[in-house]
């Protein structure tokens, strides 16, 4: 659990009555949930303690279970599922318990958003969400959970070939603790034919839009090892790329009409690094790679010399 500021309250028992934590990955939320139960339930009958909610359920029914005091147990756990889903009416209903909770009860709030500013409760809001540069920790950390140690270079090809999809990535850990080994490297990574996956001419771009030259050269050697993925195709997808990248950088960041929402998301990061001059630059080696493509006679060296130089313009910029 990478959130300090979760790993903070847990530490102190979970004292206060209140909490809300969101976030989009719903395996966070599980986790959460399950420390929770952990540390509100510990040894003490869960029969008596313990009620889970969702949208479904009468609002009433919560707030009796909320008020109900503990049996044999210090504290009740409360817990509301998928608050997101809550309709006006039925928060208005919830307000009132939420405005003088009962100090025998810890009710837990899980949602896939964060809480609006404008209910205005005086509870512990934390966000569970985290940042793409903290994924390889907490990938470590998922893995030790499972009895799994990760070398440095498993965690950078489950990232290469998983990606950045966090349900996905604890998919992949989740099979790898059942092929009994105690420690994954990464030549057990790409051992697994079932982690490989196919490349796209995005997953090249993105890469070298970051500056990740060994991966930008490991995705091409891929590409050419397939019979579809050949020098003109490839060039042909990346001047498409770039064109949308472009576009985005005209558009001063806002989202073209037709620019789907993954390659928004994936090109928005790095708009700050570029100027028109990086942009006339790149079309400018895109030609030239076209006319090498169809007057050599070894488009593949051409291609790779395209990405020396787009990789070497990413590093001046």
């Amino acid at each position: 659990m990478l959130n300090k500021t979760l790993r903070g309250e847990i530490d102190k028992g979970l004292p206060g009555p209140l909490y809300y934590l969101w976030s989009e990955e719903s395996c966070f939320l599980e986790d959460a949930l399950s420390a929770y139960v952990d540390v509100v339930i510990s040894s003490h009958p869960a029969d008596f303690n313990y009620d889970t909610f969702d949208a479904s359920a009468p609002v009433q029914e919560i707030v009796n279970s909320a008020s109900t005091l503990p049996f044999m147990a210090p504290r009740r756990l409360v817990v509301i599922k998928d608050f997101q889903e809550f309709k006006a009416p039925a928060i208005k209903t919830l307000r009132k318990y939420l405005d003088a909770p009962s100090d025998t009860t810890c009710m837990l709030i899980l949602s896939r958003k964060a809480a609006r500013a404008t209910l205005k409760v005086k509870w512990k809001s934390i966000g569970l969400n985290i940042k793409e540069w903290e994924i390889p920790a907490w990938l470590r950390q998922a893995a030790a959970t499972r009895g799994l140690k990760l070398s440095n270079d498993a965690v950078d090809y489950l990232i290469e070939f998983i990606g950045n999809e966090i349900g996905m990535l604890l998919m992949e850990v989740e099979k790898l603790a059942l092929s009994g080994k105690k420690t994954i490297t990464g030549e057990d990574i790409t051992a697994s034919t079932g982690m490989m996956r196919k490349y796209t001419t995005f997953d090249l771009i993105d890469s070298i839009i970051a500056g990740q030259t060994a991966r930008a050269f490991r995705i091409l050697k891929t590409m050419f090892g397939g019979s579809s993925m050949e020098a003109p195709v490839i060039l042909g997808t990346l001047n498409w790329h770039y064109k949308q990248f472009y576009s985005l950088w005209l558009n001063k960041g806002k989202r073209p009409a037709r620019m789907r929402e993954k390659t928004f998301r994936g090109l928005s990061r790095y708009l700050s690094s570029y100027n028109e001059d990086s942009f006339f630059n790149i079309f400018k080696h895109l030609h030239e790679a076209d006319v090498g493509v169809k007057t050599s006679g070894r488009p593949e060296l051409v291609i790779e010399l395209l990405l020396i130089k787009l990789l070497q313009k990413r590093r001046l910029n």
